[in-house]
This record gives structure tokens, sequence and C-alpha cells, in this order.
């Protein structure tokens, strides 16, 4: 616990010495054209609806030289634009946005005439401006990713933020809500910039109680820059929710019911987001409710010791109906100190249930065994969280930042359940259980982040420090019953506690400079610190510190920039894991009698090595992003499971026993047709090598699998006319590779039509859900030490859902400040059912 103050106290020097510093030279992002060119200027202006002159947000600003070379940039929420490292000369300015007419204007450029002032651009009444504008909004390439812009993709409208993820570059989320990103589940997920953990227990509860509607962009992040946490293997996916920045009350009210035609579900969202703002002052607040529910069938069962005379098999049933209740609500405020200092606050609550009933029934002749079961979990969940925030620039240059962020979130979750079994045999109840697993989690963060604008044209150094405390705890007692019993009897093997600190200390510094004319290189490094303890109250467990974990973790990127758009990224970075409760809880989860599973306390960080090698274009109309990449893993958490000769009970543990090699290729290509039709395709191949060490008896025994998976997706949409589009999604998720076995694809596809009504304000929407498949069967195989198992999971989603949404006051948004705990191993396997989450 002494390092906490410690670094508060490095922090606070850091920062005032920081705000001392006299460099003058503003400070300048990472160049996408030629630099260091004494000649080339920043070219500035402002774009404004010519009627209104309110600001015109996102547009396209391009100028185009003699020499057919273009220069480009976006506008932000106030229609300003800066088009870095122009030449001097004469150039056509055009600007483009959608429902306005196209503008151009002849322009010279030189140290002089760098500001061309106020473009006024006209509302359009046919669709002939919707050209490349539009697709370039929706995916946006950058140094360290991606961007996804949600808001103007219209076939998000009534949806979650787990079906939008699902047409995002480079990830995919399975029918349980379990993400991805390349191939892998070992990533960070945030919500404007601060850890899920925050809204739910797990990522998937997350996503499923984030709208669409209230999404305005997701960042994907697979080369993520030193100031990011060092947490996510294969990267970082950032959610930004809506704010709006203007004055007056302002805000969204909007819905979603769907219905599972086959299964009887009802489902869905209600919900609202509220702003005002009134001089310096700001408020906004967000709320709402949601359910969720799914039904999975599963069929299969484990063989134990194939091949050999005591060969068994058990055969096992299951059906499992998973429903939730949810809500969420944020209340925030922001004040302007004045043109140079603001602060930012804000308070959330987030409670909810998931339930899951679930039949199951088991025959092993081997042991006697024939059985039902009907294991009943109510899982109630509450989370607290509070941030703050001071953000400063510096009078003698505003690009020269200082923010101090604060955190405090405070999670409860109860993840017992009641079982019941009968003996099919003499069809009575002989056996009863009642579990209770009390978690809690209690996380408090300080960060500072520092920017400091250099001497040399377009650098500039970043540097901070940070430090997370977390305070976790697992109490977990079992009671059972058995046929001639009075009453309940507490299992004493089966009840304990654990208690469980981790304190992080990190700090980062990275350094952004063009090396020539085309390339411009982000190099950094990150050092984090951390340090485990804990205590095992029962059953001869104790206290127990893991040995300091001293991670440096480097990065850098590499621009080349081919003019005309073309651009070449070469990227590499480290990152590492820290496993989260779910892996290291030695609770061990008894609810399937013959299928044990245990966390491991003593389980330390992944660490990961990522190369990235990325070309970007666009082709007349259409956009193109190839990326191959390579990953390597040296000590990859992984589960094993093995089956018991004596009790033939199979237990499924964790440890440090992998090493991972996964190469690919993503492709992403976009393009629009006759001004009304934009057709978006995604693609990926991945070769994933696991090869794995387990110590049984003394005996290493290596596991070792390899193969390929693969993923796509496309997406269309229609504009008819400015009230009606069409649009339509489809998705294949191949195989999924797993160190002892692989789970079967499966796929998805809707269509779906929005209309415009209340004169632009409101939207509604309705969409078909694979109105074609009754069922998806999903096949799942997995080779155990002494065992194999198969399973065939059945997913019926036919369905139909509405959407509707209602803007009020003007339409623009921001971004707030927040912690970043972009960290912990979360626990998705990938395997269908017993899940707590629902589709």
């Amino acid at each position: 616990m002494k390092t906490l103050p410690l670094l508060i106290t490095v922090a606070g020097s850091l920062s005032i010495s920081l705000a001392q510093a006299q460099t003058t030279t503003p400070q300048i992002s990472v160049p996408t054209v030629e630099a260091a060119d004494v000649s080339a200027v920043t070219v500035t202006g402002t774009v404004l609806d010519a009627n209104t002159k309110q600001p015109v947000e996102m547009a396209n600003v391009v100028l185009t030289g003699a020499d057919k070379k273009q220069y480009f940039a976006y506008t932000d929420e106030s229609g300003k634009f800066a088009i870095e490292s122009v030449p001097n000369g004469a150039y056509k300015l055009s600007a483009y946005f959608v429902n306005y007419k196209n503008f151009e204007q002849d322009v010279a450029i030189s140290s002089g005439t760098s500001d061309v002032g106020t473009v006024n651009m006209t509302t359009s009444t046919t669709l002939k401006e919707v050209t490349v504008t539009d697709f370039k909004k929706i995916i946006e390439q950058r140094p360290d990713g991606i961007n996804y812009n949600v808001e103007n993709d219209k076939s998000n409208q009534g949806t979650s933020a787990t079906d939008v993820l699902r047409k995002v570059p480079m990830v995919t989320v399975d029918m349980e809500g379990n993400v991805q990103l390349r191939g892998n589940s070992n990533i960070k997920v945030l919500i404007d910039g601060k850890p899920s953990e925050l809204m739910a227990s797990s990522v998937k509860d997350v996503l499923r109680q984030i709208p669409a509607d209230n999404i305005k962009s997701i960042e994907v992040l697979t080369s993520p820059g030193a100031k990011y946490d060092g947490e996510g293997a294969s990267g970082v996916i950032n959610i930004i929710t809506k704010r709006k920045l203007v004055k007056g009350l302002s805000g969204t009210i909007f819905g979603a019911p769907s219905y599972n035609i086959d299964r009887d579900l009802l489902m869905g969202h209600v919900g609202a987001n509220i702003n005002y703002r009134q001089g310096k002052w700001g408020v906004n607040t967000s709320f709402g409710f949601s359910r969720w529910a799914m039904v999975l069938d599963s069929k299969g069962g484990r063989t134990d010791f194939p091949g050999e005379a005591r060969e068994s098999r058990l055969d096992q049933t299951q059906h499992m109906l998973g429903y939730g209740n949810f809500g969420w609500s944020k209340l925030g405020a922001d004040y302007q100190i004045d043109s140079l200092q603001s602060i930012q606050a804000s308070v959330n609550y987030n409670p909810g249930t998931w339930n899951q009933e679930m039949k199951t029934t088991m025959a092993y002749p081997a042991s006697n065994i024939n059985f039902a079961r009907d294991i009943d979990q109510k899982n109630p969940r509450n989370t607290v969280g509070v941030n703050a925030a001071y953000s400063k620039k510096f009078k003698n240059n505003p690009k020269r930042t200082l923010d101090v962020l604060v955190a405090y979130s405070a999670q409860s979750m109860n993840a017992g359940y009641n079982l019941n079994s009968t003996n099919l045999v003499s069809n009575n109840i002989d056996y009863k259980e009642v579990n209770d697993n009390k978690t809690k989690n209690n996380e408090t963060t300080v960060q500072v982040d520092y920017v400091e604008p250099l001497k040399g044209k377009n650098q500039k150094l970043e540097f901070g420090v940070k430090a997370i405390n977390r305070d976790i705890s697992s109490d977990y007692s079992l009671e059972k019953w058995t046929s001639g019993q009075a009453d309940y009897v507490r299992d004493p093997l089966r009840t304990n506690r654990l208690q469980y600190n981790q304190l992080v200390g990190a700090g980062y510094g990275q350094f952004t400079t063009p090396l020539s004319k085309k390339i411009s290189m982000v190099a950094g490094a990150r050092y984090e610190i951390t340090h485990i303890n804990g205590n095992i109250r029962d059953n001869n467990g104790g206290d127990f510190t893991l040995p300091v974990f001293n991670n440096f973790l480097p990065n850098v990127v590499f621009m080349y920039d081919l003019k005309n758009f073309n651009k070449l990224k070469l990227s590499y970075n480290k990152r590492i894991e820290r496993p989260s409760i779910e892996f290291v809880n030695p609770y061990i989860d008894y609810s399937d009698t013959l299928n044990w599973k245990q966390g491991n306390e003593r389980l330390v960080p992944e660490r990961t090595h990522n190369i990235e090698l990325g070309y970007s274009t666009f082709i007349g109309r259409s956009s193109i992003n190839l990326t191959a990449f390579h990953r390597y893993t040296d000590n990859a958490i992984e589960a094993t499971t093995k089956v018991d000769p004596n009790t033939r009970i199979s237990l499924t543990s964790y440890g440090n026993i992998a090493k991972s090699n996964i190469s690919g290729l993503d492709l992403f290509a976009s393009s629009t047709f006759f001004g009304k039709l934009m057709i978006n395709l995604n693609g990926s191949a991945y070769y994933k090598q696991l090869n794995g060490t387990i110590i049984d008896n003394g005996t290493n025994i290596k596991i070792k699998n390899t193969g390929w998976e693969v993923r796509g997706n496309a997406y269309a949409n229609y504009t008819i006319n400015d009230k009606f589009s069409l649009n339509g999604f489809g998705m294949l998720n191949g195989n999924q590779v797993q160190l002892q076995g692989n789970q079967g694809g499966w796929y998805y596809y809707f269509i779906g039509a929005q209309m415009n009504i209340l004169k632009g304000k409101g939207t509604i929407g309705v969409a078909a859900e694979n109105f074609l498949t009754a069922k998806i069967n999903i096949p799942t195989t997995y080779r155990y030490q002494n065992a194999t198992y198969d399973m065939m999971t059945t997913y019926v989603g036919r369905g139909v859902r509405l959407s509707f949404n209602y803007n009020f006051g003007k339409m623009q948004y921001g971004k707030e400040k927040a912690v970043n705990n972009d960290d912990l191993k979360k626990n998705n396997s990938g395997q269908m059912g017993g899940g707590m989450g629902g589709n």
C-alpha cells in the first residue's frame, strides 16, 4: 500500500514542475502529409450552415493542388478545421457533407493567407451529394487503430452495443456476447475511457445495457500508445457515448422492443439522455432500463479414458433459459473555470439481476448415476462509480495541457444458486444444494497526464503517472441436503473466504516526431509495477504474497505517407494481461456434479508482443484497408481439464501454461454506388498455434493445437429518399481454436428499414433477424488429458425488432475526460451455455 501515496506525491510534483515549463511552440498532431517543409503552413477555417449559421461537424474539407495532390481534414464540433503541412500555392478548396451541396472555391495559400475564413454550405434537396464523405465518416483510419462512427450508420438504431460491435472491423461477438479482437478475448473494453467494471460484473452485461442510440463512436486500438494501461493482449476497444456541448436544453429519447418468435421472448430497452448548458455550467444525465433473454439447448457428453478397458461415457443434456433486468443511470456536471481551465465530475449507479434456469440430465453408468437437476441462479449485482477530472491549458501555449483524473467504484454481486436433484430410477428428489457466493470489488484510481509541444515542427512529448488500488473479496459457502437428513448441513470443504489486493503503479513517456518529409514516428514506453497479496481464510489457506511484477512495455508506430491518401503503417507494442477474479478465485463451482471448475490465486500476468503492418488507400469512391499482424504470448493463461481416475469427476483449472502464436490478415473495404448505395465489407483470416505444458504426477505433458480461424461480414445501406432507407447485414463467425479443442462457427443476418419523422427530429425502424433460419447448431469438441468432450448447442434467434428515436435541441456531441483502467483479463472462454449473460 506504500506505492499509492508515493505515486500520488510524484504525480503532484510532476504536475507543478511541468506547469512551469516555458516552451511556446504549439503542439501539432502526427502529420498525415509531407512535413518539415519551410514553405508549408497549416490551413484553417470554419464550416457553417448557410441558413442557420450553426457549425457543421465532421464535414470533409479538401485542398487539391495543380499536381492533383490532396490534403484534407474533418471539422470538429464547432465547425473548425486545420489542414496541416500544406505547401504554398494555388488550390481548389472543397467541402462535403451529407445532405449539403458540394462547396468549391479557388484559394491561394501562403504564410500570410493560411486562414480561408468561413465556408458556408447550403442544404441539398437531392441525394446526389451523398458520396465518399458518408463512408469516410463510418470508418476512419488512425495511427493506433480505427474509429467506427456509430451514429452515422442508420441500421444501428434500436440495437445494443453488442450488435454494433459485430459490424466493427477485426471484432467478433458470439451469441452469448463474448467479445474477441483478432481472434483473442484478451482485450479491454472501455466505456468513455472508463473500465466496464463500473457498469456490470462482465463485459457481456455492459454491452447489452448500452443502446446503440447512446453511442457516438467505437475506437478499436490495435496499437495503443504508452498512455493506455498495458492490459489487453490484442488491444483496446473504447465505446464513446454521446454528450452534448451546446447551450440550452437538449437530449434524446429512445426505445427498442424486440421479440424472439420461436422462443416467445420479449426483450428491449428504453432510455433517455438529457443535457442542459448555460454559461460556464453544464449538466448531463442518462438513464434507462433494459431486459434481455436467451434460450440455449445442448446435447452431448464426455468419454472418459478412451481406448482403455475402463472407457465410459457420460451423456448430458441441458436446457438453459437466461433472462435479466438491468438499469443504468448517470449524473454529470462540468464547469469552465476560465478559457483555459475546466473541471468535470460524474456519478453513476447501475443495478441489475441476471437469472438462469437450467434443467440438466446426466447418465453415467460407470458410477451408477442417472439423474435430472434443476439449477436456479439469481445473480443480483450493483455498481456505484464516481469520477472527477481537472483539465488545464497553458496561457503561453494552449496546446500544452495537464489533466488530473480520479475515480472510485464499488461493485457487489452474488453468484449463488439453488440446486435440486431427482434420481430418475426412483423418481425422488434425493439431493439439494444452496450455494452462496458474495463478491466485492472496490477500486481507487489516480492519474496525471501532461502534453508538452516541442520546438521541432510537428513534435510533442507526452508523459504521466497512474496508481490503481483494488480490494477484492469472495465469500462463499455451501449447504447440502441428502435423502434422510433432517436439515441442510454446511460443507466446510466448500466454504471459504478470499481476500485479494492488487496495487498497480505506472509511469509512461511518449514522443511524436517527423523523421523525414514522408515518415513520422510515435515512440514511447510504459513501466508498470504490480503488487499482489491476499488471504484464504479456511482449509489451511492463510496469507500469500506473489512476487512483485515489473513490466517494461515499449511501443512504436511508423507512418509513411505515399501521397494521395495512400499510407503505410508499421507498429510494435508489448502488452500484459493481469488475471481478474474469475481466474484467481479458488472457489470451486460444484453446480455440475461431474464437471467442476476452480480458479488459481497464484496466476501471474501474461506478456504479449504485437507486430502490425498496415496499408490504406482511396480508389475513387472506395476505401481499402489491409493489415497483417503477428501476436506472440509466452505465458498465456489457459484452462485445462482432467478427469480424476477414482471419482471420475473432471476439474477445470487455469495456469500460465501456454505459448501462443497468431498470424493474420484483416481487410476492410467500403464504397458507394449511384450516390445511394453504400457497401462495407470486413474479412479476417488468422492462423493460430497454441503449445502448452502441464505437470501431471511429476510428468510434463505437452498439449498442442493449431488451425485457421476465418470471419467476415457485409453491410449495405440504400437511401430511397430523404425519408426512407433500407439496410441489411450478414456475418459469419468461423471455427475457434482453443488449447484443448475447437468450437464451431455460426452466422447472423438481418434486413431493416428506417423512416424519418417529425421533420427529421425522429426516426422509426423495423428489422427482421435470422428470418429464414429456425435453428443454428454450434458444435464443440475438446480433447482433455484423459477424456474427450463433444457438445452440440442449438440457438434460435429468429425475431423482429422495432425502434424509435426522438432528438430535441441541437445535435452536437463531445467527449468528457475520464480515467482509463483498461486492464484485467476477463474470462470470455467462448463456450456456449452457463454464462452470466443473455442475448
